[in-house]
């Protein structure tokens, strides 16, 4: 069985990209990096990348720009990634969708209780 992901990005078409890179760039001859602040020349490989103050698209951030490959990369493992996993796991724990693989004998979901004079009744 496959899982079909909420957020599924589609690669942006070249006349996107050139639409994007010329937004980017304003009235300057090159965009900026909207991670790193150093400018993306001709010939260096860049990515869509969302605004590093703003919301990541994981979370619903619209707003985009243009950052190196390995800036964009480096930025997605090290925050985006980590955040979003984060999220993921506290939703489950609220919902209840979380059960722990190992349960603690005698623990909250066990039949067993013990009490604290060290005795073990079933639970009711």
């Amino acid at each position: 069985m496959t899982v079909k992901y909420l957020y599924s990005r589609r690669r942006l078409s070249t006349t996107a990209r050139e639409a994007l890179y010329d937004r980017c760039r304003g009235g300057a001859d090159y965009p900026t990096c909207n991670i790193c602040s150093q400018l993306i020349l001709v010939g260096d490989a860049w990515d869509e990348s969302h605004d590093p103050e703003g919301s990541p698209h994981c979370f619903g951030g619209v707003e985009t720009g243009v950052a190196h490959r390995t800036c964009n990369r480096r930025h997605g493992a090290e925050v985006v990634r980590p955040l979003d996993a984060k999220a993921t796991r506290n939703r489950q724990k609220h919902i209840g969708a979380f059960q722990t693989r190992h349960k603690l004998p005698g623990g909250r979901m066990d039949w067993r209780k013990r009490k604290l004079d060290g005795s073990v009744v079933m639970r009711s």
